[in-house]
């Protein structure tokens, strides 16, 4: 505001100027003021000795004003920069629980949509600022910069979170941030994505709690699709946000009311919910889990049913939260 108001000042000082100098019209007066001020020089149009001093001082003050109106501007600029990392940084530091997404592309932006869908609060770390325009449009904090670093990843809460996702297009990248997330945080649980099948097992050794491959996992989609047209369509159904019903895990943690019942006394307090499985801790998944079996801490059920009912079973073993099967 105050460049434009000086800018306007020389302006006006100079049209008043010449018009009582040179006796011009007023907007004779301004058009010289402009191309004087703006280096043009279309001409001295026939200016009078006292006409040309008189523009020497508006010919100063106008490269004095306008360097100072862009100084501002860049000024402006770069404090709107600072301002919004600052934003983004403080509603980063406020989150608990979250999730971060490496990588903003069209796989890290599925993945956000599915996450704040199932209503689960998420940070996102790209560098390419082309790709952060999604967050910005649906007011989702993000951190520029490389996930690879570890600054970037603590920005992000990484010691406060409770997964990251790696969807960078590359595979050494997503390497790297499996290393750097199990170094900042071992208990953390870190999904990536795989552009190549040899990267796979590498990403495991790096960290990787799940590795996904979506060349190699559309393929057989599309092959169970047309093979098991009926199964591939349940599947599918059951991660939908507008489902019926929900296929879920729901973890047994520390210090839950569920511990030491059984799934046979699970069903009668929630008698529209169909338990699929059981894992035990370190232990192979078991389909059909037996129904006088007690619960343990550690143990992760999956659980079929209403989104109301299995969102109701959630809350009341204590975890609080359903992690999508």
């Amino acid at each position: 505001m105050r460049a434009l108001l000086a800018i306007l000042s020389v302006l006006l000082f100079g049209t008043i100027g010449l018009s009582l100098i040179e006796g011009w019209t007023g907007w004779q007066s301004l058009y010289f003021t402009l191309i004087t001020i703006t280096t043009v020089g279309y001409g001295d149009m026939g200016l009078s000795e006292e006409g040309q001093k008189f523009t020497t001082v508006i010919l100063v003050l106008g490269i004095a004003t306008t360097t100072y109106a862009f100084g501002q501007l860049v000024q402006a600029a770069i404090a709107y920069q600072l301002d919004w990392r600052f934003r983004m940084q403080k509603r980063a530091d406020m989150l608990s629980g979250h999730s971060i997404v490496c990588g903003a592309g069209r796989c890290g932006r599925a993945a956000g949509e599915k996450l704040r869908e199932e209503g689960h609060d998420i940070v996102v770390i790209d560098v390419d600022t082309h790709h952060l325009d999604w967050c910005r449009e649906n007011n989702v904090p993000f951190i520029l910069g490389c996930a690879t670093d570890d600054d970037a990843l603590r920005n992000a809460g990484i010691e406060r979170a409770r997964g990251v996702i790696c969807a960078t297009d590359s595979d050494a990248e997503n390497i790297m941030i499996c290393l750097t997330s199990r170094e900042l945080n071992s208990e953390i649980l870190v999904v990536s994505r795989a552009n190549q099948q040899e990267s796979i097992r590498k990403l495991q050794r790096a960290g990787a709690s799940h590795v996904i491959a979506p060349a190699l996992d559309s393929g057989r989609e599309l092959a169970c699709s047309l093979v098991r047209p009926h199964v591939s369509r349940f599947l599918r159904a059951s991660h939908d946000a507008e489902s019926r019903f929900r296929l879920i895990s729901v973890p047994i943690e520390e210090g839950s009311p569920a511990i030491g019942l059984t799934t046979r006394l699970l069903g009668e307090r929630e008698p529209h919910v169909v338990f699929v499985a059981i894992q035990k801790p370190g232990g192979e998944m078991e389909i059909r889990p037996i129904a006088d079996d007690p619960l343990e801490s550690g143990d992760l059920l999956i659980v079929l049913g209403d989104p109301e009912v299995v969102g109701r079973l959630t809350e009341w073993t204590g975890c609080g939260e359903g992690v999508g099967a």
